[in-house]
């Protein structure tokens, strides 16, 4: 063990004599994993507020009916069905300005639509939107974006929605109401966009052509997987830029590393005349490398998410203008982000400095 503490003071007190080739490996890998890690998690935000906007109303539960080439269908179609003894819940959903902001109105009808499990998020009950206590729900990230506080009572291009409240479970860029006001904002009234049934519900295709005018029919409802498949050129470029900007990092540090690893060959070259093994020095480099990866990984993790906090509220506002994609503009850290970033540097580090490595294993003592 004390071989091994010997060796790798000699080997670290190169960095000493060379402050810059040190600073110049270390600022490498931390850039390369901020830049990485930076994209990793603007990219993670962006699918986890996705999977959020699929599952603010049950996900994939329940059987959806809707006209198959898109559009609204006479609301009539909600009664007469339910007449029949149909367990179905309308929503109309929408594009509209609020405070000068697109958001997508989201109207519900809380009563059929409780009944429906899962059917409504976690901290909104029916009350919450019918009756003289009605209000519209909504996230506090959103809210914050459009300069509101809750009770404000926004307008929308058909006149004032309900009080604003904030709930948890509704997805970033979505206010959620009752149904009759969010006709009146979406310029709507008296149509609706689908219909939701219970999941394993049997629809009967006649009586629902028959209900509908053959407007209606199932449909398979992947709100996260349309949008993803929607930005995934968007995400696409996003993980090449940060692939880039990666590899040019390791270059900065393969540099640096090369030059060590030459300048130290006379060092190392004694260290095997003195007697250190093959195995001692290999072990030291590793945890020389493995220390000055650590380090640098969580500077870069640290830079990335710094890089990821101030690029979001853009990257979101550039999904919402040009795919109508609810992404939440806060940056939620993740431990897997984190730990997947150290295992970035390191990898990197390994690819920088690896050649070296091997031939500082393979080298015979004279």
């Amino acid at each position: 063990m004390s071989g091994f503490r010997w060796t790798l003071a000699a080997l670290l007190s190169h960095w000493r004599r060379r402050p810059v080739q040190f600073a110049a490996l270390f600022a490498g890998l931390a850039l390369a994993t901020a830049l990485w890690t930076g994209v990793q998690g603007l990219n993670a935000q962006a699918r986890e507020s996705y999977d959020r906007a699929a599952a603010m109303l049950g996900g994939g539960r329940f059987v959806t009916l809707a006209r198959p080439e898109g559009g609204m269908v006479d609301e009539a179609v909600w009664a007469r069905l339910r007449r029949l003894g149909w367990p179905v819940s309308p929503m109309v959903e929408g594009r509209t300005a609020v405070e000068g902001r697109g958001v997508t109105i989201v109207g519900v009808e809380p009563v059929s639509l409780a009944a429906l499990d899962g059917g409504l998020p976690a901290a909104a009950g029916a009350a919450a939107l019918i009756g003289a206590q009605a209000r519209t729900l909504i996230a506090a990230d959103t809210l914050a974006d459009l300069g509101l506080a809750e009770g404000d009572a926004p307008r929308a291009r058909g006149g004032s929605l309900p009080p604003l409240a904030v709930a948890d479970g509704v997805a970033a860029g979505t206010l959620l109401l009752d149904i009759g006001p969010a006709q009146t904002a979406l310029g709507a009234a008296g149509r609706i966009s689908r219909l939701l049934a219970p999941e394993g519900f049997a629809v009967d295709a006649a009586a629902l052509a028959a209900s509908s005018d053959g407007r209606l029919a199932v449909v398979q409802d992947d709100a996260a997987g349309d949008l993803e498949r929607l930005t995934a050129s968007f995400h696409m470029n996003l993980t090449a830029f940060g692939l880039l900007a990666f590899a040019v990092g390791l270059f900065i540090a393969h540099a640096a590393a090369g030059l060590a690893f030459e300048q130290r060959l006379p060092t190392i070259r004694t260290l095997r005349a003195c007697g250190v093994s093959r195995g001692t020095l290999a072990a030291a480099l590793l945890a020389e490398l493995a220390g000055l990866a650590l380090l640098a990984g969580a500077v870069g993790v640290a830079l990335g998410y710094l890089i990821a906090a101030a690029l979001l509220p853009d990257v979101a506002a550039t999904l919402r203008g040009l795919y109508g994609a609810p992404v939440s503009g806060s940056f939620a850290v993740a431990p897997a982000w984190w730990l997947s970033g150290l295992a970035m540097a390191l990898a990197g580090a390994l690819a920088a400095a690896g050649a070296g490595l091997w031939r500082a294993a393979r080298m015979a003592p004279l």
